[in-house]
């Protein structure tokens, strides 16, 4: 099957789609703007350890819907992070650690033997929550079965907080906001688009003043 046929019978699949009164959900996305963030802290910064960050969304949340062939023509719902979007909590939890790392904050790897044994004074906890996902997502190879070129839309919302190691008392808690949009299909673009919209998200805790004031070691 060539792609002008595939494009035909996919045009076909819709409008009958259509007539029978179904339509496959189109997430709306809110383009987030990425706030600069702050210049490194001479007098340096507490370690941190991050915990797994975790999806928490209604129970038949839909996140938006998967579209195929060049055209892009919606075929289904994305209800999952997994299969076709190909991203984990484990993807969520990578990407705010590089993100922060990256910006040169001292980030501790809680799943070594030596830090499971020491315990730093000042220490902090930052846990994520991502409590809203939505994701548009388009495979333009579908028809040649093809899933890993793929571009699309996403945007996420996580609610933070950040404890001491030593007790459970919430020092900072925040709201973040991430968006991304990737209009060139490209090798694995479905998950790229997802992590960065995650990292906006990361990056916008980072600009934010209260978080620089937790974190430096004159608190």
């Amino acid at each position: 099957m060539n792609i002008v046929h595939f494009t035909v019978l996919l045009s076909i699949v819709l409008v009958q789609s259509n007539l029978n009164g179904y339509w496959w959900t189109e997430a709306t996305i809110n383009q987030v703007d990425k706030n600069p963030m702050n210049p490194q802290i001479n007098y340096g910064t507490k370690p941190i350890q991050i915990k797994q960050i975790v999806l928490e969304l209604p129970e038949g949340h839909k996140l938006g819907r998967i579209e195929m062939g060049v055209l892009c023509i919606p075929m289904t719902d994305l209800k999952s992070i997994g299969g076709k979007a190909k991203v984990s909590e484990n993807d969520f939890t990578d990407v705010v650690k590089t993100v922060l790392e990256n910006a040169d904050y001292n980030i501790i790897d809680d799943t070594s033997v030596d830090s499971q044994t020491r315990v730093y004074e000042d220490e902090l906890v930052l846990k994520g929550i991502v409590t809203e996902l939505k994701a548009n997502l388009c495979f333009p190879k579908s028809g040649f079965r093809s899933w890993k070129i793929s571009k699309g839309e996403a945007y996420v919302k996580i609610h933070w907080q950040m404890h001491s190691n030593t007790d459970d008392k919430i020092l900072f808690e925040k709201i973040t906001e991430g968006s991304e949009r990737l209009t060139e299909a490209i090798a694995y673009g479905s998950t790229k688009v997802i992590r960065a919209s995650v990292a906006v998200a990361t990056q916008n805790l980072i600009a934010d003043e209260n978080f620089k004031m937790v974190i430096t070691k004159l608190n």
